[in-house]
């Protein structure tokens, strides 16, 4: 498992693209020494040759010496020496070759130049063995303050943030650059990559230049998360604005970043620095218990909680609306889905096995799912499940039960639509998992308050600035807490 981490292989094609794009052959060729530090196959590495060969190059071995490839999987490294010696019969030297964790183990040696693709997982979906390796160079590296964060937002750090800053810090000579294929996660996630973009590494400063975010062509089969490829230079302060293209219609259009508020924000894309202009009217009041949350999450247990039709054979109490798309069609909201939430409303807590033993039904039927629940994985749930609470979900407390909701669509749209729920024969609406955000409120008129005002057409302006449009981070609780509080 350890193995296939976040494995993206990218085509040769692509490596060779992204190397001629900053000029890192003719750096070669005047004599950089260049490391691919989680190599995978040695796409970039076999693009270099390939690009020698192509322009009658002579492959030497004093060239040869100044490649380097780091990667944790010994077949991947045979794969490489294979084809390179298939395709351009060399015997790549082994001392060019490290079979090491970059992340764990120590290389002793520095490079002008690294290129690459680091691997794409967030901590939350590492194994868990890897994960507890992993922790304490998580916090070392300044992306999380301590192992707690990793249970909660931040276990959507991706792994890729870790190894960029281990190999930005630790690989690269003084003034070095590095050149990578990456997730916008990094630059654009709400909180998890907060600690990423302090620009520090290893105690070194360091300053991504310039981006190319792909937007239709597919650089990479069966990715489904953005991406781009951004180049960095260490011992060097983060300047704003930073060039950003963004590709639209086959072409590359220039735009400019900056961060939303903060330094180590999230970006903001702007064709044009007159667009930013951040609006105190923006700013809503809110009480303290009314911070934007998401809907409820199963956590891989959708069959077991949520029906297309309402049950008969469950009791009533415990079984709520879910909202789905179709709400945004109807004149008056009509229930397509209901979830089973066995919690007392009162407190927000999942019931106790004492009272739900008294209740036939609810016993009965969770009792027919015990194993399939028990088996749910994810560390926050976990840890709410020592407590022998093995039917709890994620995304309930006292607010999932406040009688009034402002609820809009947070995944994946273009367009911010908040509406106000109530409640279906007393029962309250609920969100469902990532594809909703709400903001709880216990006042009708407060509710209508807060959505009119959340109706302020500077807010899906910004949204769209923060290069969420079409994408699962579209709307997310965390976005709409940073521009309205």
């Amino acid at each position: 498992m350890k193995n296939r981490i976040g494995q993206v292989f990218t085509p040769i094609k692509w490596a060779e693209w992204l190397i001629n794009k900053w000029n890192i052959y003719d750096a070669w060729l005047d004599g950089a020494h260049i490391c691919d530090p989680t190599a995978g196959q040695g796409a970039f590495v076999i693009a270099m040759l390939k690009i020698a060969q192509k322009n009658g190059t002579p492959i030497t071995a004093e060239r040869l010496s100044r490649l380097t490839l780091i990667e944790m999987v010994p077949s991947h490294l045979d794969h490489f020496k294979r084809k390179v010696q298939q395709n351009y019969g060399i015997n790549f030297p082994a001392s060019q070759i490290y079979r090491q964790d970059i992340i764990t183990e120590t290389h002793e040696r520095q490079y002008d130049i690294l290129i690459g693709n680091p691997p794409w997982a967030n901590f939350g979906d590492l194994p868990e063995g890897y994960k507890s390796q992993l922790k304490p160079y998580f916090i070392q590296e300044g992306l999380v303050q301590d192992t707690q964060q990793t249970l909660l937002g931040a276990s959507r750090v991706d792994i890729a943030a870790l190894v960029l800053k281990v190999v930005l810090g630790k690989l690269l000579k003084k003034n070095g650059t590095g050149y990578f294929y990456l997730p916008t996660s990094l630059f654009f996630g709400d909180g998890a990559h907060g600690g990423f973009r302090n620009y520090k590494a290893n105690y070194r400063d360091f300053a991504i230049e310039s981006v190319y975010e792909f937007t239709t062509t597919k650089v990479f089969d069966r990715v489904s998360t953005g991406y781009c490829c951004a180049n960095f230079q260490v011992d060097t302060k983060q300047q704003f604005p930073i060039t950003y293209f963004k590709e639209v219609d086959g072409k590359w259009i220039e735009h400019k970043t900056v961060p939303f508020k903060n330094p180590t924000d999230p970006w903001r894309i702007v064709e044009n620095l007159d667009e930013i202009n951040l609006d105190e009217n923006l700013v809503i009041k809110l009480s303290s218990d009314q911070k934007p949350r998401q809907g409820v999450n199963t956590c891989g247990a959708n069959s077991v909680f949520i029906f297309d039709d309402k049950p008969k054979h469950l009791p009533e109490e415990f079984l709520f609306p879910l909202v789905t798309k179709e709400i945004w069609r109807q004149n008056t909201p009509l229930p397509n889905k209901w979830i089973l939430l066995p919690y007392d409303q009162d407190t927000g807590k999942p019931l106790s096995w004492d009272q739900i033993k008294k209740i036939d039904t609810l016993r009965n039927y969770l009792q027919n799912f015990q194993g399939t629940l028990q088996h749910r994985k994810g560390s926050l749930l976990r840890s709410f499940m020592k407590n022998g609470n093995w039917w709890a979900l994620l995304g309930v407390g006292p607010y999932a039960f406040a009688p009034y909701k402002v609820i809009w669509q947070a995944y994946g749209k273009n367009h911010f639509t908040p509406i106000v729920l109530s409640s279906i024969n007393g029962q309250i609406w609920q969100g469902n998992q990532a594809m909703h955000a709400f903001i709880p409120c216990w006042r009708e008129d407060d509710a209508h308050r807060i959505k009119t005002e959340l109706e302020n057409p500077e807010i899906p302006m910004l949204l769209r600035q923060l290069n969420g449009a079409g994408k699962c981070n579209w709307a997310q609780p965390g976005k709409i807490k940073n521009i309205v509080l």
